[in-house]
């Protein structure tokens, strides 16, 4: 069993003590006693220690009364752990507290305060890190499971590391909803589910069910339902603010900032929006910035500022190249390029397809190989290489028409007569709107995205329609794809 912590009138005894570099004997020949007086005072194992006999012991030493009571403060920290009370399954155990307290209790004041901060740290670091791997390895299990199993073995997890597989989930679910809104909610709300059943202190419980939270209103934004959204990320905040001030730890508040900044973009609030993603980057670390100004950089796409939606990528370079994922990288130079060709700087697109190009070769797959087409048609279009452009719009149409991606398909049908128009094919117009809106038609496309591209092919049939309408009706699309709430008229 090991021996108990000295009360904190020894503690801070010892901790004055070796501040000024004093031995045992030498405070024992100040304060008229014998060395082992005050050996039995720091130890606490014999003889009682008053709050009068600690102030006369640290005036021999040279201090005074203010000096005293900062030590008991200190001291009154290290002494002890049995009142501490595990707030989360990643706080320090008893023991790892009373170890730390004792380590740092040998050293001096001034440097006891700062080694305690770092002991607790390092063990609080260990238990996350610990937590994490398991539940990477409970996610490959889980993940190759039906769905109908995965709850039954999340329940079976270990209680301590039951936490980091509610995050793993809400991660997971972050990655599906790039490809598939189903699933990704899924998997938040299995996320929310586990969070329910987990045990531990109020702060903690609340806290691990508003972060799953989060991301339930973050999948249903990704699946259009935006009233759904907005309730959920209202009963988020409401349990995180219900858990009180946030320990160190894991669960980071940053992280709701950057989801709900997508939600208020989603909602066209661009000034809310901007602040939740500037709120997220002032308190997320270094190595996720890059990140989140690529979120900056695309809600300032959407809310028409294509000059601060460069500068976001400009500053989110450094930080994804040094730390983002490889898709973060191929998006951040995707991304730049487009920009560069919104404010019409073709020739300095044209220098950075190249690495774009490489970089997908190495990491990417043939339909970013396809976008790239796309990229390259619309450069060649903005330095007046018309038949190049018309030929690697022509090429990227059939390969997206191949794969079923209407959308896509639309798009790039007016890249191709936007050139139609200006040399005045408009017969070959009529035909290739026409062509598009039956693909259109056969895909699940928002209303008001249907009628600006049935305004487009009316126009075309009638013979009225005019390159400036064709750009238009692209530059609408392109952003309500991502807002199914733009109207044409507003976007125009």
């Amino acid at each position: 069993m090991p021996r108990a912590a000295p009360p904190p009138l020894s503690l801070a005894l010892s901790c004055l003590r070796k501040h000024r570099a004093w031995t045992e004997a030498q405070l024992a020949a100040a304060a008229g006693m014998r060395r082992q007086q005050i050996c039995n005072f720091e130890t606490g194992i014999r003889g009682e220690l008053s709050r009068e006999t600690l102030e006369r012991l640290a005036t021999a030493m040279g201090y005074g009364p203010g000096d005293v009571t900062l030590a008991l403060v200190f001291a009154g920290g290290l002494a002890g752990a049995g009142d501490v009370e595990r707030l989360s399954p990643v706080d320090p155990t008893p023991s790892e507290v009373r170890r730390a307290r004792r380590i740092a209790a040998r050293v001096g004041l001034t440097e006891a305060s700062r080694m305690y901060g770092q002991l607790l740290d390092l063990a609080r670091v260990r238990r996350i890190e610990h937590a994490r791997r398991a539940a990477a390895k409970l996610w490959d299990d889980l993940r190759r499971q039906p769905p109908a199993r995965q709850r039954a073995l999340a329940a079976r997890a270990p209680e301590p590391h039951r936490w980091a597989l509610v995050e793993r989930l809400c991660a997971e679910s972050v990655r599906a909803a790039a490809d598939d809104a189903v699933r990704s909610l899924r998997l938040a709300r299995q996320a929310l589910w586990l969070a329910e059943q987990i045990s531990g202190g109020r702060g903690w419980h609340l806290r691990l069910q508003g972060y799953a939270w989060a991301f339930v209103a973050n999948a249903q934004r990704v699946a259009n339902d935006l009233p759904a959204a907005v309730s959920s990320f209202a009963t988020a905040w409401r349990l995180w603010r219900e858990a009180g001030p946030a320990p160190a730890g894991p669960l980071p508040e940053w992280r709701l900032l950057d989801l709900e900044g997508s939600l208020r973009r989603a909602l066209r609030q661009f000034p809310a929006a901007l602040d939740c993603l500037d709120r997220a980057l002032s308190a997320a670390p270094i190595e996720v910035r890059g990140r989140i100004l690529l979120n900056k950089q695309f809600t300032l796409e959407q809310a028409g500022d294509i000059a601060g939606a460069l500068a976001a990528l400009e500053e989110a370079a450094p930080l994804v190249d040094a730390h983002g994922e490889p898709r973060d990288r191929r998006v951040l130079r995707f991304n730049a390029i487009v920009v560069l060709c919104h404010l019409g700087r073709h020739a300095v697109a044209a220098e950075r397809l190249p690495e774009l190009r490489r970089i997908v070769l190495e990491r990417g797959d043939r339909l970013d190989l396809t976008r790239i087409g796309w990229l390259a048609g619309r450069i060649a279009a903005g330095l007046g290489h018309r038949d190049e452009a018309r030929a690697a719009f022509g090429q990227a149409r059939q390969e997206f028409a191949d794969r079923g991606l209407g959308y896509d398909t639309a798009l790039l049908s007016l890249e191709i007569a936007v050139l139609h128009l200006e040399e005045g094919r408009t017969a070959e117009v009529a035909e290739l709107a026409a062509e598009t809106l039956q693909v259109f038609r056969a895909q699940t496309v928002h209303r008001e995205a249907l009628a600006a591209l049935q305004l487009f092919c009316r126009a075309a049939r009638d013979g009225t329609a005019t390159a400036d309408l064709a750009r238009r009706v692209l530059a609408y699309l392109e952003r309500a794809r991502h807002d199914p709430h733009l109207r044409f008229e507003e976007a125009a």
